[in-house]
């Protein structure tokens, strides 16, 4: 497959306030996307920028859409949500912390462990947790009210619980993706009640997907190609199972069928460094570890 650059043309910025601060005015996607985001319905994306300490939302045909400074956060940042008044909900080690769009810290909430992921709805946001078994929450958009919960809340201990990162993405049904461990099957939840609805029975070659091989708990991202009932996972090549791994390097896209419950995988031509954020139109998109966007085309 190959990747390439997004165009400069398609990032031409939007005007925005005299008073935005230079650092933020001079950010673009394009050279500087570095970190962790996920696609929203709107197809714009948050990354933050830690030189600056900001956080930046873009989309493609329109650039620069707003920035909030971080500069009031004493920790930098695990994993965010912009709500629906462009505030922002920042997880950092085990608090959920609300900075709104001046930059001020409003609220501070606890959390039961360290953030893995979150994803995000018209009505709130679901948090993922870093936890030994899965434990999600979906809260309102305030930040404090639990809407639902699934799994077993993890015990209050002494000393840091293991780290196991799960990956969550939307779905166009609104419900929760969730991936755990080192099965590529998802489960997915009701994204109302919670509820878990069913299991994907994922095949290849007609036979059922293998497990992947090595330690899995560091997951890579999900994302969902929007209106293709069909979501990508990130996947070292090290880790697909060594039947299907032929001559795949660095890092591979495993591409999950969910109508025709069939699983692939595909090639990116980069290296375990990138990070995957989202898919627009017949590309996945990728934050590069120095900064900037790359595209592989997908099928």
């Amino acid at each position: 497959m190959k990747s390439s650059r997004i165009c400069a043309f398609l990032l031409c910025a939007l005007a925005w306030t005299l008073s935005m601060p230079a650092s933020a005015q001079a950010w673009d996607a394009a050279g500087r996307a570095a970190s962790w985001a996920k696609q929203d319905k709107d197809d714009s994306f948050t990354f933050y920028d830690a030189q600056g300490r900001f956080l930046h939302t873009w989309v493609r045909d329109g650039g620069l859409m707003r920035s909030i400074s971080l500069a009031k956060l004493e920790a930098e940042p695990d994993r965010w949500v912009v709500d629906p008044r462009n505030n922002a909900w920042v997880a950092h080690g085990t608090t959920l912390t609300l900075v709104d769009r001046s930059g001020r810290l409003t609220t501070s909430v606890k959390l039961p462990a360290e953030v893995g992921d979150v994803c995000w709805d018209a009505k709130g946001f679901v948090i993922s947790y870093r936890t030994v078994e899965p434990y999600l929450e979906k809260r309102d958009f305030k930040g404090t009210e639990v809407l639902w919960s699934f799994g077993a809340k993890p015990p209050k201990r002494e000393g840091p619980a293991p780290l196991n990162r799960r990956p969550i993405v939307s779905d166009d049904s609104g419900n929760v993706l969730l991936a755990d461990g080192n099965s590529l099957n998802l489960s997915i939840l009701d994204g109302t009640t919670g509820r878990k609805l069913s299991e994907t029975n994922l095949t290849l070659g007609g036979a059922p997907v293998p497990a992947l091989e090595g330690n899995a708990a560091e997951r890579g991202p999900l994302a969902l190609w929007p209106g293709k009932s069909v979501a990508f996972a990130a996947v070292p090549a090290a880790q697909v199972p060594a039947s299907q791994r032929g001559t795949l390097q660095g890092l591979t896209l495993a591409r999950l069928d969910l109508a025709q419950s069939r699983l692939e995988f595909l090639p990116t031509g980069l290296d375990e460094s990138y990070l995957l954020v989202g898919v627009l139109d017949a590309d996945a998109v990728f934050a590069g570890p120095k900064g900037g966007l790359m595209l592989v085309k997908i099928k």
